[in-house]
């Protein structure tokens, strides 16, 4: 633990710890030096003890004065060792002021009264100590002259014991000083981690703020965010819908044959280009009310089984055009299931258009549902498609995100199907799994938990 050139501000705060005492008693020291040289008197002459007891008062009212403005005003770290020097000296200057009283009240020949003044020296190291320890500079003058003094007085016997006494009093000032400075070591350490706690609480405060500040601008992008895909959706989807059914009435040929056989194919690209853009739109819209917990569902009891009749049945045109068939694993006696119906049809459909969109020709798409060993609804799609990496997986439900072959074959999806399939799950408490390995496709299966299941008699079993 260092001891030596202490930062600035350990520096103040250790002078703070010596100045904090010396304001706790304006009066007690003036009041106890008079009554201590007053009990001298009449062995010293009156004069001495009126010069040295207004000495010590004067240069107690100075220290206390000093102490009161330094802890009174904001001291700049630049200050701090000025201020570090002007305490030392004021307290070398008590010291040897009080150390005086070994020669200017001292009574010679006077067994009686040089024990009394070296024995009440002796004892003012204690508390002189405790007050000056949390700054070790200023404890080295206040200590060190009083024992020279002492020192002083007791080799000027010239005798044996005497000499012993002072070897003593030596001794006693090393072991007085050297424990001093540990003391003050673990103190400078206590400092030093109290300013480290209350960095890092500025720190703390400083990241809630930057934080908060964060938050209030997300909040602030997401309002807008919400307003755009709302003025989006009305702006977008009402001139589109206008584009889809007049494209299809162009392409049907409901006013007679266009003169060209062109157009109509035409015609057609234009439908299917808009009922693609449309899709994509209405994703994005519902993406974005989940993202903002503003996706209501309407809970109900539903047979899983009848909405995965229906989304094959709006799908078997794209897998006949895809060459890919569509087959059904189901469980018997499934229970039926406590969830928003169009939700859940709207999982079927998003789990069935990626395997049949991602699914070379040829191959089949089979749509499982069960339940698993756990009592939970388990039901999904699993395809020979051309699979996803292993690393991968993590990615494919996040939006915007697809794998590999989904990179390979541009404008087959936005890849959102499966992260908004990911968060309509959530609001049902349930979760997706997909388990893939590459050249072996993809099983995309969603979970919903046994507290959503509505049990008929009997218990149903896996097929998968």
């Amino acid at each position: 633990m260092p001891t030596r050139d202490p930062s600035p501000e350990a520096r103040l705060a250790q002078l703070r710890m010596l100045a904090e005492p010396q304001l706790s008693i304006p009066f007690a020291f003036p009041v106890l030096m008079t009554g201590f040289a007053s009990s001298l008197y009449p062995a010293v002459a009156w004069p001495n003890i009126v010069c040295w007891v207004a000495m010590m008062a004067a240069l107690h009212v100075l220290g206390n004065a000093n102490a009161r403005r330094f802890m009174a005003a904001d001291i700049p770290l630049e200050d701090a060792e000025m201020w570090g020097r002007r305490f030392e000296w004021q307290s070398l200057g008590f010291a040897v002021a009080f150390a005086s009283s070994l020669y200017i009240l001292w009574v010679p020949g006077s067994i009686l009264y040089e024990s009394f003044l070296v024995s009440a020296m002796t004892a003012a190291l204690a508390p002189m100590t405790l007050v000056t320890i949390g700054y070790l500079p200023v404890l080295r003058r206040t200590v060190l002259p009083i024992l020279a003094a002492l020192v002083i007085r007791f080799l000027a016997y010239g005798d044996a014991f005497h000499f012993a006494v002072a070897a003593v009093l030596i001794l006693f000032s090393g072991l007085l000083v050297r424990m001093a400075a540990q003391i003050n070591a673990a103190m400078h350490h206590a400092i030093n981690l109290q300013s480290d706690k209350n960095a890092l609480i500025e720190q703390l405060f400083r990241a809630k703020r930057e934080s908060d500040a964060a938050r209030a601008r997300a909040e602030e992008a997401n309002q807008a965010k919400s307003h755009f895909l709302a003025n989006m959706s009305h702006e977008l989807r009402t001139p589109l819908n206008a584009i889809i059914g007049f494209s299809e009435v162009m392409a049907s040929e409901i006013f007679g044959s266009h003169a060209k056989p062109i157009y109509k194919e035409y015609s057609g690209d234009i439908n299917r280009s808009g009922q693609h853009l449309l899709g994509l739109i209405n994703d994005i819209l519902d993406l974005s009310r989940i993202e903002a917990g503003r996706f209501q569902i309407v809970e109900e009891e539903v047979n899983i089984t009848h909405l995965a009749e229906e989304a094959g049945r709006l799908l078997e045109i794209r897998a006949q055009a895809q060459g890919v068939s569509v087959r059904t694993e189901f469980a018997h006696g499934l229970p039926t299931l406590h969830a928003d119906a169009r939700v859940t049809r709207q999982i079927w459909i998003n789990l069935l258009t990626n395997a049949i969109k991602f699914s070379p020709a040829g191959t089949t798409v089979t749509m499982i549902a069960g339940l698993d060993a756990s009592g939970d609804l388990r039901f999904g799609v699993h395809d020979q498609g051309p699979g996803i990496a292993e690393a991968e997986l993590h990615r494919v439900t996040e939006a915007f995100t697809q794998g590999a072959a989904g990179i390979a074959q541009p404008g087959k999806g936005s890849g959102l199907g499966l992260s908004i399939v990911k968060g309509l799950m959530s609001l049902h408490g349930g979760r997706l799994e997909i388990r893939s390995e590459l050249g072996k496709g993809t099983q995309a299966e969603a979970i919903f938990p046994a507290r959503r299941l509505n049990y008929p008699t009997g218990q149903a079993t896996l097929a998968i």
